[in-house]
């Protein structure tokens, strides 16, 4: 017991050092979770032998690994996979796919369709979207012209390697996994559609848990960790890997709750990224031996430059293709910064890996040496292209024709207006998340919320008036309190003329 403790002392340690050490690097070039791998290499067995694996401790590092895709899952934004930005993802996927089965059988000799073959190809397949998600947020490439198309890549880059590594690395015969796969598939999407059907029947057990998620009851914590659990138990069961019941987790969160809803996903990241998250990285860097990686530099190296030919060169050539709408009007360096940030690949290598290792099917130098190429392509790649100028969105920085003008959207104004119609409403826990449910509580519906807002503004307006002022000057607005006519600046409907 004491040497559990003792290790998850070191590994707690280590996720508290880390985003410091990441903060005062130049320009923070160094991203957290590459940290989080060194520190445990320094802590682990081929290290200062500080912290040990164990049952305790692989537990909660495969409940970070279970987070870390239960987050994922939810990031992704089924629009992203429709249109031609998802079909052109996709078919790139596959190419990749085809190009590293190809480098599987004639660079290494090995059965692509082996566990090791099929591990090293799924590994050079990903893109760690999951990862590279709160840099993408803190650069601003989200809102510029290439986010949707790195977006896009990125969901397939992480959904693809899943269903891959539920197929093939498995010891079962492969329709037996085909089987085993759409049985699955068909259960979550069942439970996708009970979040559904319960607002429609029961309005009153959903509101019970929008109103408990603050109280002790915790109820929508409770319930998604409910969910995560049920499905990886069930992948499990099934004998997938847990990295699919996790992702099928998000994913059905995300179909609950389209908008979002950001007390639910403060806890979430409080709860995966302040403990769980961070103990996955700091015990899959006890993992790695350094020494080995150290004395063969060579081959970690290769496996980089593997990732950008393999992932990164198609993607790359993806984007001149006239069937990609995001390549329109896409500059070098955008292209460029596409095929970079695609080439990033860290989670899916160590899930893979870990689970060839556990089969026998792939030496631990072979699994360290992949390990650090990942880490290399999340720190590599975001600081090449951190250096790269990226073209603005049209929406940001308006166009001549008027087709980006920096026009607020319907949902924009209408978040607006709901703001600004109800400024001393205490939302309870809905902070930002306000949703129908609120509306009820309050005894207004969506569709009044523009009635509402008129009264407000008239009322600031008569409020804002002093004594003996100028009743009727020139331009001054008719003032009639008994008159139902608003006038129409007063709709907040101010789209500008087009």
């Amino acid at each position: 017991m004491e040497d559990i403790l003792t290790s998850l002392f070191a590994i707690v340690l280590c996720a508290f050092l880390a985003p410091i050490v990441s903060f005062l690097t130049p320009r923070q070039l160094v991203p957290e979770v590459v940290v989080l791998l060194g520190l445990g290499m320094l802590i682990g067995p081929h290290g200062l032998s500080l912290a040990t694996h164990g049952q305790s401790i692989d537990l909660l590092a495969e409940l970070g690994l279970a987070f870390l895709f239960l987050l994922a899952g939810y990031e992704i934004d089924p629009d992203d996979l429709k249109g031609r930005n998802g079909m052109t993802a996709g078919g790139t996927w596959l190419v990749t796919l085809a190009l590293a089965f190809g480098v599987s059988f004639l660079v290494f000799r090995l059965n692509p369709f082996g566990l090791e073959g099929a591990a090293i190809a799924i590994a050079m397949t990903s893109t760690a979207i999951g990862t590279l998600f709160p840099i993408l947020k803190e650069r601003g490439v989200l809102t510029k012209r290439i986010g949707p198309f790195i977006l896009a890549h990125g969901a397939v880059g992480e959904i693809g390697p899943i269903i891959a590594m539920a197929l093939l690395l498995t010891v079962r015969a492969q329709w037996i996994s085909v089987v085993v796969l759409l049985i699955f598939l068909a259960s979550a999407i069942i439970i996708a559609a009970i979040p559904g059907r319960a607002r429609k029947a029961g309005r009153k057990i959903v509101k019970f848990l929008h109103m408990g998620s603050e109280s002790t009851a915790q109820t929508t914590m409770r319930g998604t960790m409910l969910l995560l659990v049920s499905l990886v138990t069930f992948a499990s069961l099934m004998e997938l890997d847990l990295v699919l019941g996790a992702f099928a987790a998000g994913f059905i969160m995300r179909q609950a709750v389209p908008d979002g809803r950001v007390e639910l996903e403060k806890k979430l990241d409080g709860l995966a990224y302040g403990f769980f998250i961070p103990v996955f990285f700091v015990v899959s860097g006890m993992g790695i031996d350094i020494s080995v990686a150290a004395s063969q530099p060579i081959g970690w190296i290769f496996f980089l430059v593997l990732f950008v030919l393999v992932r990164g060169l198609p993607v790359f050539i993806a984007t001149f293709l006239p069937a990609c709408g995001a390549g329109i009007g896409l500059s070098l360096g955008d292209r460029v910064s596409a095929a970079l940030y695609s080439s990033t690949a860290l989670p899916i290598i160590v899930a893979v890996t870990a689970t060839a290792e556990s089969a026998g099917a792939m030496s631990n130098e072979a699994a360290s040496t992949l390990i650090l190429a990942g880490a290399a392509s999340v720190l590599v790649m975001p600081m090449i292209v951190a250096l790269i100028p990226i073209t603005e969105h049209e929406d940001a920085k308006g166009s001549a024709n008027g087709a980006g003008s920096a026009v607020p959207t319907r949902q924009a104004l209408k978040d607006v207006e709901t703001e600004s119609a109800t400024p001393s409403v205490s939302r309870k826990s809905h902070d930002a998340a306000y949703d129908e449910d609120d509306h009820e509580e309050l005894g207004k519906s969506v569709e009044d919320l523009p009635r509402v807002n008129e009264a407000g503004r008239a009322a600031a307006d008569a409020a804002k008036e002093k004594p003996g002022a100028k009743q009727n000057e020139p331009g001054a607005a008719k003032k009639n309190p008994g008159a139902d006519e608003v006038n129409p600046g007063d709709k907040g409907e101010d789209l500008p003329a087009s």
